[in-house]
């Protein structure tokens, strides 16, 4: 029986530069390239889990490019959390397979640097795959779509989209059909909704003798 390879080995070739991991990144780029592109992102933030994930995508206008370490992120600018950037000073996140170590630190960040109306796309591996044969023995840890869902909504994202992405099996002819839950990975698309402020209230109405005086 072949020996299960350690964390410290998972942490020197990261999984998101494997081939099975070539194929979400294609399929996120095309789920991702078309609403980009019908969406005011200018200025964007994007985090990806390797740098090689950021050269996949084209993002219009000006932004900040990060990507993942063991110790926080690196890019544009290095970092950890919270991240170094005023509230509500970017208009979209493009945020590509948030961890369980900070997942509800890393999207509250994302919620409060967002302009209001902005927008976030967020990608997580489907724990409940087959594919996930491809990434478990990686030291991945990942939180559920319905977590990362729950998450999202607690730090006040209205998520209205979810996209599922990817094969079952490795091997699996992506053009297939196949139940969609069981794909390899999802996407969500939520934005920042702030409550309408309410208006003055009515005065008082008084009658007098049949006649309205306010």
């Amino acid at each position: 029986m072949p020996a299960v390879p350690s964390l410290r080995q998972a942490s020197v070739a990261s999984w998101f530069d494997t081939e099975p991991a070539q194929v979400l990144r294609e399929l996120e780029r095309q789920a991702l390239e078309p609403v980009l592109a019908s969406h005011p992102v200018t200025p964007w933030l994007w985090i990806a889990p390797t740098p090689s994930w950021q050269e996949s995508v084209t993002l219009p206008g000006q932004g900040i490019r990060l990507h993942r370490t063991s110790r926080g992120y690196t890019g544009d600018v290095t970092c950890a959390l919270p991240l170094p950037f005023p509230s509500e000073s970017v208009n979209a996140i493009v945020l590509q397979h948030v961890t369980a170590r900070d997942a509800e630190q890393l999207i509250a960040e994302c919620e409060r640097v967002l302009m209001p109306g902005g927008r976030l796309w967020l990608s997580t591996l489907n724990p409940f795959s087959p594919f996930r044969r491809q990434w478990r023995h990686h030291g991945l840890v990942v939180r559920t779509p319905q977590r990362l869902r729950h998450t999202l909504e607690q730090a006040g994202l209205a998520c209205d989209a979810l996209d599922w992405l990817g094969p079952m099996w490795r091997d699996r002819a992506l053009g297939r059909r196949s139940v969609a839950a069981l794909r390899a990975a999802c996407l969500f698309s939520a934005e920042k909704r702030t409550l309408a402020l309410p208006g003055p209230k009515p005065l008082p109405v008084r009658r007098w003798h049949g006649t309205v005086a306010t």
